[in-house]
């Protein structure tokens, strides 16, 4: 059963790696085209359009991990009963949210051209409304009871493979339709078209290797927790989706953009560091259910260093080499102001903490504790939410102000979800949070150092001495970070390395 826990988990994360690598650069090669084609006011305003998509959401209310969660046990067992009530009460429940969604749509058509900052016109915003709804209405009527079921049962690789392929066509159907200046509608059309072709695969996959049963009655018991699933899916959903609306609301779609430059640097590789979590979520979930205190307590030392060591390594390169990278990636968008150094470095911080805390807040959702951790939910939504509209409302600091916001409220739910892991589930002494958020400080600050004493980051003004640059700092980075975590960590490195090998 272990074996089989761990190489899922390993595939997992190696597919949840490989799309979100993919997922980065559609994000780096996209924004470079389409801001030179259409303006950085039309690209902020498709991503602040998507924003607001995602708001019906909300209503989903954080169910998804619920039923996800409650599938383990049911998967465990073979209990095939078990499994289709549950995906049958998810069918039920996702298709009210799609009825919702088509009236939201409608409304968001009749209000949204009039609350945004923009130069784009009326009837060109609406077309682009119901243009980049109709995956949204897709998955809610189709694909999400079948992913999470996939998700549960530890082949979440297969949503994965899925998302890759969709992605690296989008890229190719892009770049082929911009270099014939279509308008930027039939390209967006175009993607949701092909969007369309993911729910029936996921039809056709689970009807194949899953025998549910369609008679089987619904089973809404996981929506026991819902409200306590609520509050974590609004701090979640705080974090990824409030900052491009209180920018299109208080400071213009433009802003936007800048924004998503800059996050599809930083939130790209924060999704590259989370995918361990992610992919190791099920295995997570299934370890916990087995109870075995020992092996928990060593996965999650493991877990820990694997994910904090990645994320210290790669967020120290990106704070020396990102405001280069922007200079010489935005130096043909000229109708804003893309270079926003302190931004950036903020930004860096806030998904820093984010990618630690989450190595506690993937172990008390795969354990349930819904209920329980919602504390921290609140105080991560209140702190994200007031700081980020204060900053910018009151004290006018734009684009920063969203991104001091984000830092304040992920710093909040990191603490309380280290004290909650200190006295539940897994008894786990602060000390060990403590030590390894003060040994990555200390690895990031020392590299940082070093290598602003060698070379001068400055001077880097082509994309092949940025490159060039990239490598040697890596390689110094990962250099002192072996070193400083080899003798801090000596014997959970010697027990990865044995896992590893017995793999």
């Amino acid at each position: 059963m272990k074996n089989n826990r761990t190489k899922n988990a390993m595939l997992n994360i190696i597919f949840s790696l490989v799309l979100q690598i993919v997922v980065f650069i559609k994000g780096l090669i996209l924004p470079r085209i389409i801001i030179p084609a259409y303006g950085s006011d039309v690209n902020g305003l498709i991503s602040s359009i998507a924003q607001f998509l995602t708001y019906i959401s909300l209503l989903e209310a954080g169910v998804g991990s619920i039923f996800r969660a409650s599938l383990y046990k049911p998967l465990s067992k073979g209990d095939i009963d078990g499994i289709s009530g549950i995906i049958n009460e998810q069918k039920r429940f996702y298709r009210r949210i799609g009825i919702i969604f088509v009236f939201y749509v409608a409304a968001l058509c009749a209000f949204y051209p009039f609350i945004a900052k923009t130069g784009v016109a009326k009837p060109y915003i609406i077309s682009l409304i119901l243009i980049l709804s109709v995956s949204t209405f897709a998955e809610y009527f189709v694909s999400l009871p079948y992913a999470s079921l996939l998700s549960a049962d530890q082949k979440i690789r297969i949503n994965y493979i899925v998302s890759i392929v969709y992605t690296i066509v989008n890229i190719f159907v892009t770049l082929i339709l911009v270099s014939f200046k279509t308008d930027i509608r039939l390209i967006y059309l175009s993607m949701a078209i092909i969007g369309l072709l993911r729910p029936l695969f996921y039809t056709l996959y689970v009807k194949k290797h899953y025998n549910l049963n369609k008679n089987a009655t619904p089973d809404n018991t996981a929506l026991n927790q819902r409200w306590n699933g609520m509050l974590h899916h609004f701090a979640f959903y705080i974090h990824t989706n409030t900052d491009a609306a209180i920018l299109t609301i208080f400071v213009g779609t433009a802003l936007v953009s800048v924004y998503n430059v800059y996050g599809a640097i930083i939130f790209g590789i924060e999704k590259i560091i989370t995918s361990i979590s992610t992919g190791a979520a099920a295995g997570l979930g299934n370890l916990i259910e087995s109870n075995d205190k020992e092996h928990i307590n060593k996965t999650v030392n493991q877990f820990e260093l694997i994910q904090g060591g990645l994320a210290t390594v790669l967020y120290t390169i990106t704070a020396l080499l990102l405001i280069p990278f922007v200079r010489i990636y935005t130096v043909d968008m000229t109708d804003t102001n893309y270079i926003q150094p302190i931004f950036g470095y903020v930004l860096i911080i806030a998904e820093a903490i984010y990618c630690f805390r989450c190595i506690y807040s993937t172990i008390s959702t795969n354990a349930n504790k819904f209920k329980e951790t919602q504390l921290g939910a609140i105080l991560e939504c209140i702190t994200n939410l007031t700081a980020s509209l204060v900053l910018v409302i009151i004290f006018k600091l734009g684009i920063l102000g969203v991104a001091i916001g984000t830092v304040i409220g992920m710093l909040t739910r990191y603490i309380f979800e280290v004290l909650f892991l200190s006295k539940n589930v897994i008894y786990r002494p602060v000390s060990k949070a403590s030590k390894m958020l003060l040994v990555s400080s200390i690895i990031a600050l020392t590299s940082i150092v070093i290598c602003k004493a060698i070379f001068n980051y400055n001077a880097i003004n082509t994309f092949m001495m940025w490159v060039l640059y990239a490598i040697i700092t890596s390689i110094i980075v990962g250099a002192i970070a072996l070193i400083i975590y080899s003798i801090l960590y000596k014997d959970i490195i010697k027990a990865l390395v044995k896992r590893v090998l017995r793999r």
